[in-house]
């Protein structure tokens, strides 16, 4: 009759040790193969103008008043205006906007990425 033998408990965790490590590795490499979206844009220009040379060229370009009357829940009285603060010429790929206005120049640099995104009414 062969003796049973107790299995070694330092091995046990030993093993157990070593595949927590190696998944949780594998989970840092995994998470660095995401690069995102990238994009490449090689004839983009940008002219940075204040504000009322930013409405006068829009004008220019676009042929209509750089100040909008907008529907405000279709309410009459609710009307407001609106500006152009910055805009993306798409013929000449060129961004016109304020130069330390990051979110009008990003917003204008986003439809030069992405095209059209704005609901038209």
């Amino acid at each position: 009759m062969a003796a049973r033998s107790r299995p070694d408990r330092r091995g046990t965790w030993f093993i157990l040790g070593g595949s927590m490590l190696a998944l949780t590795l594998s989970g840092c490499t995994i998470g660095q193969l995401d690069h995102g979206e990238e994009y490449e844009l090689s004839a983009l220009r940008v002219v940075f103008l204040d504000a009322s040379q930013i409405q006068a060229k829009y004008e220019e370009i676009a042929g209509q008043s750089a100040v909008m009357t907008t529907p405000r829940l279709g309410l009459e009285a609710q009307r407001g205006e609106e500006v152009v603060l910055g805009f993306y010429d798409f013929r000449t790929q060129t961004i016109y906007c304020p130069k330390m206005d990051f979110e009008v120049c990003g917003h204008e640099l986003h439809h030069a990425v992405l095209g059209h995104f704005h609901l038209h009414q």
